[in-house]
């Protein structure tokens, strides 16, 4: 789970993370209400204020833009739910009167172990799933 690979998940770190971060540009596959599975152009970051609620690429006509961020992290071996989370745009108003979609990246997986999870036997399996509100535009 340390190397997550998905649109929101990059803007969660960049959320969480503190310091000056560098941004970059990263390609994120993503499955998304209407649109099926996509590749997404996004900015990483490592600052919590910087562009982690940037604009998302799909194509060089369409954009789309975050406006909530959620997920799990569920210990399957034991089927605990360990951690969720929801975080939204503006305290929960950035741009709610825009119809949104729903993307979700695929399920990552790791042992408790590779990412170093106190408490939990280093042998279960981690799933952490992943899905965010997103407002496009052309």
């Amino acid at each position: 789970m340390r190397r997550i690979f998905a649109l929101a998940i990059v803007a969660l770190v960049a959320l969480v993370a503190a310091g000056v971060g560098n941004a970059g540009r990263e390609q994120q596959q993503l499955t998304c209400t209407g649109l099926g599975t996509i590749t997404v152009t996004v900015t990483t970051t490592t600052n919590d204020h910087s562009v982690a609620w940037g604009v998302g690429t799909v194509s060089n006509r369409l954009h789309g833009i975050p406006v909530s961020f959620s997920g799990t992290i569920t210990d399957l071996t034991t089927g605990l739910v360990l951690d969720s989370f929801f975080q939204a745009k503006g305290h929960g108003i950035g741009m709610h009167t825009q119809p949104t979609i729903t993307c979700t990246s695929p399920p990552e997986t790791a042992t408790a172990g590779e990412l170093g999870i106190p408490g939990v036997n280093p042998n279960d399996v981690i799933e952490f799933d992943f899905s965010a509100q997103v407002v496009l535009k052309p």
